[in-house]
Order: structure tokens, then sequence, then C-alpha cells
């Protein structure tokens, strides 16, 4: 991560959608707190909420003993948030272009889509502890990312 960490905050939760909100909720207040826009704050938290939902179905399959694990942090010019699974890894060339006539039906598929328009970056990458992080990078207010 560049540049200074000035806020950290970690928060792992078992593979359960009912705490999704939680998750969600937590980093909304670290958004908050950071100075981002209302409309920012949504766009963080819709992401969020792909990402987690991702590591919860298709990471840990569920598994509520597996956990997902949410680092947000801060440098004086941008806010990441990262997810990690403790599943399978991941590859998102593998994933199907939801805009291909032939998926545009289906009932899922969009959040990575969803995720790269409303952040400004969106990394994938092994964990080294196995299991698939996504880390998502908003700038803050004002603020170039390099």
């Amino acid at each position: 991560m560049d540049g200074k960490l000035t806020r950290q905050h970690q928060m792992d939760i078992p593979s359960k959608q009912d705490q999704l909100k939680k998750v969600v909720d937590f980093v909304e207040g670290l958004a908050q707190r950071v100075g981002f826009s209302e409309d920012a704050i949504v766009d963080i938290a819709i992401s969020v909420s792909e990402a987690v939902n991702n590591a919860i179905l298709h990471g840990n399959k569920k598994d509520p003993r597996k956990k997902v694990h949410v680092l947000a942090a801060s440098t004086p010019k941008k806010f990441v948030i990262k997810v990690r699974d403790e599943g399978c890894c991941f590859t998102p060339a593998n994933v199907c272009d939801p805009r291909d006539p032939d998926n545009l039906m289906k009932c899922s598929g969009r959040g990575i889509l969803i995720q790269k328009a409303l952040m400004d970056q969106v990394n994938f990458r092994t964990a080294p502890s196995g299991g698939t992080e996504v880390e998502l990078v908003k700038n803050l207010p004002g603020k170039q990312n390099r």
C-alpha cells in the first residue's frame, strides 16, 4: 500500500450472509470518518457488499467455520478495503463477461463488473495464507492515486 497508514481496522466474520450488514456498517462508518461524500460511501458499500458476498458464497462455500477477513485502511491519499476468504483460489480471468449476450439473463456474475465501475482500483490475488483477497481502492476526495 502506498503512503503511510494513518488508520487501520480489521473485522473477521463467519461465512454467513446475515453477517453482511455488520461489515457494510463497519466500512461505511470508516469511510464517513475519512471524509467521503454520501455518494462515494454508497459506492464503497456496494463494492464491499459484493466482495464479502462473493467470499461467503464462492470462496468459503457458505461454510460458517471459515472466516471472511476484512481490513480497512487509509493513507493520506486513499481508502483501501481488503476482503479475504479461506477458500480455493479464484482466477478473475475465468469469470464470464456479464455483458456477453449469452450471460445477460444470468442471475449472478456482475459483482466484479460493479466493483470495477464503482471503485478506483480493484485487484485480486491469492493470499499467502490461502484463499483469495480482493483489494478495493477509493481515492480520497481531491487526491490522486499516486
